[in-house]
């Protein structure tokens, strides 16, 4: 049995390493006067730790990996490393196991100040690691695409284990996202069971290094578009309910103008009714909840709202977000609307609470209906005050009947924080049309 835990960890260290590359290596500030494709080049340049995973007191060197097309652009440069301990206090050296964060400053000649950010994780001894004896088994299942039949893969399990493990003894060298794994497996304690989506090791790196930039003053908010109601200025003392939406994949990006490419200000009714905010999610990142909370905070001091009407919806990719970010901060919502999304369905608990209008198309090829399902049905085990909307013949694109609908906009108004007009669901239900 300890050998398959161990095996479905490893499995977690290598799903997970992409995304923690991607976030760990984002550079911040472009050299002075650069276009597009300059930018581009430069964000080729990486910080490469001579090991990420480490022992003892002192932290591992680094230097720049810069493909050749870059270096002209960059020329000479400065290298500054300063390390930071779990609790964010700059330290100069690794006293104790655990997380550390490194905030690495590039200063090109005649450039701007750039920033990388690397996870470190320091083990409690130096003694070597024998992953020869390691002998984990991995419940792996390989994708279809590869042409390999389910059963050989299931029959030679040690071949695909015994490969799977000695990537893991080489990700400790230069992956950051082990290092992230392994930092929040460290900080975890035994008997918490399964963790909850909120609190996977990604999402705590991402929360964590969020934490850090906005101590230094180098957090950055998501840009956004607003729509004020057309009376907002005619009385400067009253309050707005606020929508908050979140776009799909296909609006990620630098240009704000795709953001309002879907949504409900569409709707002309409601946009009389409701001050709305649309984020940006930059490309290829997925919406985080301690980042969309920062920004809540930004508006709610910005803007007139009233704090007791707060609704957030999303679509897709969005939907996952308002599910997410709704069970890492359920205090803040008068009702959530998630369409075409999923949420953690263990989780559910924490917004059992909360108002839910929930949509999908029951023949939705991109995020099948059965994760609406699964939510509604956790949530109907809670008595959680959860509705659902169907749409037997719809597929992917159940938002813009959804936000066409005005009911939408008169339920939404009926919930107030502390006093939701929802009420419980008394019955589960068996089966959602659509659902297989």
């Amino acid at each position: 049995m300890k050998s398959r835990f161990t095996g479905r960890l490893i499995v977690l260290f290598l799903s997970c390493v992409s995304l923690q590359q991607a976030a760990a290596r984002a550079a911040e500030g472009p050299p002075a006067g650069s276009d597009a494709s300059r930018q581009e080049a430069f964000n080729q340049v990486e910080v490469i730790f001579q090991t990420t995973v480490f022992s003892g007191e002192r932290f591992p060197a680094c230097d720049l990996n810069i493909p050749r097309a870059v270096k002209p652009l960059l020329g000479a440069y400065t290298l500054k490393n300063t390390f930071y301990d779990a609790q964010y206090t700059a330290v100069t050296s690794a006293a104790k196991p655990g997380r550390y964060g490194c905030v690495t400053e590039i200063t090109p000649a005649g450039g701007t100040l750039s920033r990388r950010y690397t996870t470190l994780f320091r083990r409690p001894n130096d003694s070597a690691i024998p992953w020869w004896r390691l002998n984990a088994t991995f419940e792996a299942k390989l994708p279809a695409e590869l042409g390999i039949d389910p059963a050989i893969a299931r029959e030679q399990s040690d071949i695909v284990s015994g490969h799977l493990t000695r990537l893991l003894g080489e990700s400790l060298g230069r992956n950051s996202g082990t290092a992230a794994v392994l930092a929040a497996l460290y900080e975890a304690r035994p008997g918490i069971g399964k963790l909850p989506r909120r609190e996977d090791p990604m999402t705590q790196e991402k929360r964590w290094w969020f934490g850090l930039k906005q101590k230094l003053g180098q957090a950055t908010l998501y840009p956004y578009k607003s729509f004020l109601p057309d009376d907002y200025e005619k009385d400067t003392q009253a309050k707005w309910p606020l929508i908050l939406f979140l776009h799909g994949m296909g609006e990620c990006g630098t240009d704000l103008k795709k953001v309002d490419v879907h949504g409900p200000h569409k709707n002309a009714a409601a946009r009389k009714q409701f001050l709305m905010i649309y984020p940006q999610c930059p490309p290829g990142e997925w919406w985080t909840p301690v980042q969309v909370n920062a920004l809540l905070d930004e508006i709610v001091a910005k803007y007139r709202v009233d704090a007791q009407r707060i609704y957030l919806t999303g679509l897709s990719m969005g939907g996952y977000g308002t599910w997410d970010t709704s069970m890492s901060y359920p205090e803040r919502f008068a009702a959530i609307v998630p369409i075409c999304g999923a949420g953690d369905y263990a989780d559910a608990a924490r917004v059992k609470d909360i108002p839910a209008w929930v949509f999908h198309g029951g023949k939705d090829p991109v995020v099948p209906v059965v994760n609406t399902y699964d939510m509604v049905r956790a949530l109907g085990r809670l008595h959680g005050r959860v509705r659902y909307t169907i749409y037997p013949d719809l597929q992917h694109d159940s938002w813009t009947v959804t936000y066409n609908n005005p009911e939408l906009y008169t339920w939404m108004l009926a919930q107030k924080l502390g006093q939701p007009a929802q009420l419980r669901m008394e019955k589960i239900p068996q089966e959602i049309p659509g659902d297989k």
